[in-house]
């Protein structure tokens, strides 16, 4: 048995009636369907195997009948295997339980599919907005399938930034939102303390054009390499 079908056998054994579907339709490539409940429990088992979390995406689903759904990849190196971690939300409240406390990288992928699906993160440590600006509307996820591409909303008034605050004791040194270096404006909040910096906030995407809603809708096939090109200066 390979190291890859040693893990994938071990998560079976661990959640025989809250796996739903594994199937390795590449060989080391594994999509593992699981309850929504014990995603997170999955997903602590393939950090201890020595699995690498990559990202974290969120899929529309509602016009299959499958609701929203939320998918957790992982690559072991060693093996060049790959693990897909998928689950199944509502159709109409979809919530999942945050894997951020396990793996602060998918710190940002989640924020991603919660501002642009309005998957609702449970337990996330700071669940506040990455792309979308503050004064968009509360209630309308521009990545949802039932949204123009094309609509012009109306702005949420009196919405300042959500950044972090200084605590006792710390000095705020600003570095943006327009700087030499970056290519799109940015803005970072760092919080020293002393001479040692303790913490930092961001807050960028200031340029989001909502090219990924065009790719999901408006452009064919053959145009989105044009545009994508085109925005990186390729």
């Amino acid at each position: 048995m390979t190291l890859s079908e040693s893990i994938v056998a071990g998560l079976t054994s661990r959640f025989p009636t809250q796996i739903f579907d594994v199937r390795e339709r590449i060989p080391r490539k594994y999509s593992i369907r699981f309850d929504m409940d014990i995603v997170p429990d999955a997903v602590r088992y393939l950090k201890e195997q020595g699995a690498r979390f990559i990202v974290s995406a969120g899929v529309d689903a509602r016009q299959s009948g499958n609701g929203f759904e939320v998918t957790h990849i992982f690559s072991h190196d060693e093996e060049k295997a790959f693990f897909s971690v998928n689950t199944r939300l509502d159709g109409i409240r979809p919530k999942i339980k945050s894997i951020t406390p396990i793996i602060p990288g998918a710190n940002w992928a989640e924020l991603e599919f919660r501002d642009l699906l309005g998957i609702e993160l449970i337990g996330h440590p700071k669940p506040k907005r990455l792309i979308l600006s503050e004064d968009w509307p509360d209630d309308l996820f521009p990545l949802r399938r039932d949204v123009p591409y094309n609509i012009k909303p109306q702005k949420k008034p009196d919405a300042p930034a959500e950044m972090k605050k200084p605590e006792k004791g710390q000095t705020v040194v600003p570095i943006g939102p327009f700087y030499p270096v970056l290519e799109e404006p940015a803005f970072l909040k760092l919080f020293v303390q002393g001479e040692e910096i303790v913490d930092c906030d961001y807050r960028g995407f200031f340029s989001h054009r909502g090219i990924e809603k065009l790719g999901d809708s408006k452009l064919t096939y053959n145009e989105i390499p044009f545009v994508a090109e085109r925005i990186c200066g390729i």
